[in-house]
């Protein structure tokens, strides 16, 4: 038995090598976005922990008329200001947002529609249909975290 390849033989060796230089080369390949992978990278929204409180609703600096009725509150000033374009807070990006608002084992999403001039970095103040729904209102002030949605 000869050792030696045919010249059909060593052109595809080559053509191979070709191919494989090529391919390693080439850029990378992408991960598709629903791959577990690529859902590992994703960013994990901050979680703020403070005082919830509640009060009642009207003319928000985001501009809009809101109701006590509503799922609705205002974040400090100290995380609402830095979002204000020109200073103009009804176009603040943080408006019409939302945030996960939590107390022990209840929780609430409600929508950002206000400035909390009184509340400290990680305070939240809600909605009194939203304070409700995890406190009873005679508390007052709570604490528990919130993180936007």
């Amino acid at each position: 038995m000869s050792s030696v390849f045919t010249s059909s033989q060593l052109m595809f060796f080559v053509m191979m090598i070709v191919v494989l230089l090529t391919f390693t080369n080439s850029a990378p390949i992408s991960i598709p976005e629903n791959t577990s992978e690529n859902n590992l990278s994703k960013r994990v929204e901050q979680v703020y922990y403070g005082d919830i409180t509640f009060y009642n609703l009207g003319l928000g600096a985001c501009g809009t008329v809101n109701f006590d009725s509503e799922l609705a509150c205002a974040i400090p000033g100290a995380q609402f200001d830095p979002f204000t374009p020109n200073g103009n807070p009804n176009n603040n990006a943080k408006c019409g947002t939302f945030v996960k608002v939590t107390r022990g084992n209840k929780s609430v999403v409600v929508k950002v529609v206000d400035r909390c001039a009184g509340c400290k970095y990680g305070d939240i103040d809600l909605s009194p249909a939203a304070f409700n729904l995890l406190a009873d209102p005679a508390e007052g002030r709570v604490q528990g975290c919130w993180q936007y949605v």
